[in-house]
């Protein structure tokens, strides 16, 4: 096949697929479905499915049911309709106010309208929405966990705030500095003993309740009383140069550093007292000897407290990561100390264009970083503008040479919304990296930009992809082993995936990443013939050399439901004589829910033609039981959330347990995927497990070579 790359993606729709196949884990999530039978839970379940999520449902039709199912685990999202004269959403809500429970309910409308949205948000529904939108439920769907991931967090993050709280309190009494909390009102809450030592206060308490201009000279107390004024208003850290007075009398000159902090349940003024002679012994410390700019440490430190005043509001300001675009064919050319007078005489240039106001600082070897305290991005990026060009404007003379160089500027807004100051770093740095690599070569600005969101702006050119990619024989099947925890018979299995072939630098990429939440039969159907097709010839091929391996395939809903696709299969293990049980076809059980009809007459044929049939994502539809008994497969693959949730406690294990010896007395078999260590696999074979699936024994590979110790 053909190496070549696919043309004519969007861009962001290949930066989501391959950002979302490396996603090997799905999120678990753990749905009520309250008052919803299990025709009208399955589709849902396919769709989760379809947009990366593992979900687990659990059925309930009255308040018993609904209580006890709160008793037994926590919950992520609740499911309902409301039918009047049936327990459902309204009572729903009733209860998880009563027990000041946390969890979204979304309310099923026949047809939304905005007098149903307005009823159901006055009873406090997270949102109300038609179960035929399923491209709007999905949105709202993870809106909902995303809000209740965030809401969980907060609340996690507030508890660790109150022990943060009590550590810094413990660490102000060991500070060696004076510290002073003082509320809006600036009346002292807490002095360290430091501060009673510093001022000589004999007892630590005699003093607590006075002023604390009262240390300070009579002179110095007005810009004192100005300075904790201005940082309470305007939420600045401020420093000032100030005599403070000990209760003796005698006089020393210090560092006043006031700013916004939280301590015991409120918000207050903290005021740290450094003596002139701490300060000064290491302020050239901060400084870069190359550049006279300040150095990296002090810059971080800097950005660090300007991050943290953006999110009170207020305070916005934008960070400038200045990146020189020939910065190692300078060293290469000049050598460290020619590179160092470049450095230096950019350094003063920008110096004399940059207001003392913003904070200027060398980040790295050759990288540049400005905090502009301005909170207008456009000044920002006209501030970044005139350094380019001033830069790509210098003729440098370094040893009689003339030298002229280059630099990309990535901004990163600061904001209330902002994040971690590292995070702020990389945004930064990733701007700056583009405007090096989209074609401009640098010596350009560009502010970042959050991508859209990854689920959004999929449309049919993602189809037209696909087909192109069939046109241009653009994919290629991989083979990950399904390796027996007990005696191989002779057997070896491998599971089949198919793959969008990229370049030599990228990962291939599943299409069932961006076909998977919406409905494109005809391409599903041409997809799934492909695979079947291909791996027919693979497995004829190791034939001829006395290799005898089974291949699960998977198949689309769309695929088992066509009428001629019995006779298509049988067509081809006769064109690649390939006797019909090495082939074990496999279905998603929740699309086998919703179109059991069809799935049985299927698997009836199966049978006939002598193929296997697994059930895969075995157990999340209310249906189980009930496919089980009427499919009657060979095998089943557990969905991947019974794995992940098998060492969360002895309940899972107990579970687990009961479901593999029920599948066992039905004479199935079983496959656990995502085994991922030792600890796991020895569980599972202690548990019964037939058979295990992992990155822990093999990644899927081109080839079927792994070693079954046959």
């Amino acid at each position: 096949m053909s190496g070549q790359e696919v043309t004519g993606a969007p861009d962001g729709l290949l930066k989501r697929i391959i950002s979302e196949k490396r996603q090997r884990l799905r999120k678990n999530v753990h749905i009520l479905f309250l008052g919803l039978t299990a025709a009208e839970a399955d589709p849902i379940v396919t769709l989760l499915r379809g947009a990366r999520l593992a979900p687990r449902g659990q059925q309930v039709q009255s308040a018993e049911e609904f209580n006890q199912a709160l008793s037994e685990r926590s919950w992520d999202l609740i499911l309902s309709p409301q039918v009047e004269g049936q327990f459902g959403a309204k009572e729903a809500v009733q209860i998880l106010h009563r027990l000041n429970k946390d969890i979204p309910i979304i309310q099923l409308v026949p047809k939304s309208t905005s007098q149903s949205l307005l009823q159901g948000l006055k009873a406090r529904m997270a949102t109300v929405i038609s179960l035929e939108e399923q491209e709007l439920l999905l949105i709202q769907i993870r809106r909902q966990l995303d809000h209740l991931e965030k809401r969980r967090r907060l609340r996690i993050v507030e508890a660790e705030l109150a022990e943060s709280e009590k550590q810094c309190q413990q660490l102000a009494e060991l500070s060696k500095l004076p510290i002073m909390y003082l509320t809006s009102e600036l009346k002292p809450v807490y002095s360290n003993p430091a501060f009673s030592e510093q001022f000589g206060l004999e007892d630590h308490n005699s003093l607590q309740h006075e002023p604390l201009d009262k240390f300070t000279i009579l002179k110095d107390r007005d810009q004192l009383k100005a300075a904790l004024q201005e940082s309470l208003e305007n939420n600045h850290a401020i420093k000032t140069e100030l005599k403070a007075r000990r209760v003796d009398g005698t006089n020393f000159q210090a560092t006043f550093s006031i700013q916004r902090a939280h301590f015991m349940n409120q918000n207050c003024l903290q005021v740290i007292i450094r003596p002139d002679s701490i300060n000064n012994a290491g302020s050239f410390e901060s400084m870069d000897p190359t550049t006279g700019l300040y150095d990296g440490n002090y810059f971080i430190n800097a950005l660090e407290k300007a991050a943290h005043r953006a999110l009170n509001g207020g305070s916005d300001c934008s960070l400038l990561y200045i990146k020189f675009d020939n910065y190692s064919a300078l060293q290469s050319e000049l050598g460290a100390t020619g590179s160092d007078i470049v450095l230096a005489d950019v350094a003063e240039v920008f110096q004399q264009k940059i207001n003392k106001i913003h904070l200027c600082a060398r980040l790295d070897e050759g990288v540049f970083a400005i905090l502009f305290h301005d909170p207008s991005p456009d000044k920002a990026i006209k501030l970044a503008e005139q350094l380019c060009n001033a830069v790509a404007q210098m003729n440098i003379d370094v040893a009689g040479t003339t030298v002229q160089t280059s630099c990309s500027i990535g901004i990163s807004s600061i904001n209330d919304n902002a994040p971690h100051y590292v995070e702020l770093i990389d945004r930064a740095r990733s701007a700056a990296d583009d405007v090096l690599n989209d074609g401009q070569r640098g010596n350009g600005v560009k502010l970042f930009e959050l991508s859209t969101d990854e689920h959004d702006n999929i449309d049919d050119s993602s189809i037209k992809m696909i087909l192109d990619a069939l046109e241009n024989d653009q994919f290629n099947i991989l083979f990950q082993p399904i390796v027996a925890l007990a005696s191989t018979n002779g057997w070896g299995n491998y599971e089949v995936f198919l793959r969008l072939q990229q370049d030599s630098e990228e990962e291939d990429v599943s299409p069932n990443v961006f076909l998977s939440t919406m409905d494109h039969a005809d391409t599903n159907t041409r997809l799934d013939k492909w695979v079947i097709e291909h791996t027919l010839r693979r497995v004829a091929e190791k034939l001829k050399d006395q290799h005898r391996s089974r291949v699960f395939i998977n198949l689309t809903a769309q695929f088992y439901q066509e009428p001629e696709a019995l006779n298509w299969i049988a067509d081809q293990l006769k064109e690649h004589r390939v006797p019909a049980d090495m082939v074990i076809f496999q279905a998603n059980e929740s699309d086998l829910s919703t179109s059991q009809i069809q799935a049985e007459q299927f698997r009836f044929g199966l049978k006939k033609l002598g193929c296997k049939f697994c059930i895969k994502h075995f157990g999340v539809s209310e249906n189980r039981e009930l496919l089980r008994r009427k499919l009657k497969p060979d095998l089943v693959k557990l969905d991947g959330s019974y794995i992940q949730d098998l060492s969360s406690s002895t309940e899972s294990d107990k579970a687990f347990a009961a479901l593999i010896k029920q599948l066992k007395s039905a004479d199935i078999g079983t496959v656990a995927p995502l085994v991922e260590d030792t600890r796991l696999m020895g569980k599972l074979w202690k548990l019964g497990v037939d058979y295990i699936q992992g990155y822990y024994l093999q990644p899927p590979g081109p080839d079927m070579n792994y070693d079954f110790f046959e």
